[in-house]
């Protein structure tokens, strides 16, 4: 049994006893189960990649985490994993699912604002290519920004922009996590 496989056994098996807690009525230790199923889900599907041979198991995978986010509360992380998944282009039963998940998510966060779009110039100072994610830091407040690249797009963002001052319209979700609409060299 490889690493990926047995990651992922372990994270259902965990789930298994948070949902047991759950029916005994034990939701503390419930949601300590439902976290530890979620990091152990998460670990499995970034082992994988949509640039797969066979891409389904990662976007399985990925279902699964935002799944185990969801249940864990772990909002914010459910949402950054649907964008993240979204990005690389999943089959349609994959997106029917994080549609509904997705929807789940604007039920429990109402107060919240829909999405908005931002416009944010800065620094390209920051690649994370696992979780498909590039920070820019803005030079004047000093603020960095996290934002959520297509995977397909991050080769050539770094060759064309790294470590150079950047304009990006972004996409910024529910729960705050902003997605890349544009990115250009600053003037």
């Amino acid at each position: 049994m490889n690493i990926i496989k047995a990651t992922h056994q372990l994270a259902m098996d965990t789930n298994a006893l948070a949902e047991l807690s759950k029916a005994k009525g034990l939701q503390e230790d419930a949601n300590i189960f439902y976290k530890q199923a979620y990091e152990l889900e998460k670990k499995a599907a970034l082992m994988t990649s949509a640039a797969d041979k066979d891409p389904v198991p990662h976007f399985i995978l990925l279902r699964s985490a935002v799944a185990l986010a969801y249940k864990s509360k772990l909002y914010k992380d459910s949402q950054r994993l649907i964008e993240i998944c979204l990005s690389e282009n999943p089959p349609a039963f994959i997106r029917h699912d994080l549609a509904e998940i997705n929807e789940l998510l604007k039920h429990d966060h109402v107060d919240a604002p829909s999405n908005e779009e931002l416009e944010l110039e800065g620094l390209l100072t920051k690649v994370n290519a696992e979780e498909s994610e590039i920070t820019i830091k803005d030079q004047v407040e000093s603020q960095k920004y996290s934002i959520i690249v297509p995977q397909h797009q991050l080769v050539d963002i770094i060759k064309q922009y790294w470590f150079q001052k950047v304009l990006v319209k972004v996409r910024q979700t529910t729960y705050g996590i902003m997605i890349l609409e544009k990115i250009q060299a600053a003037t």
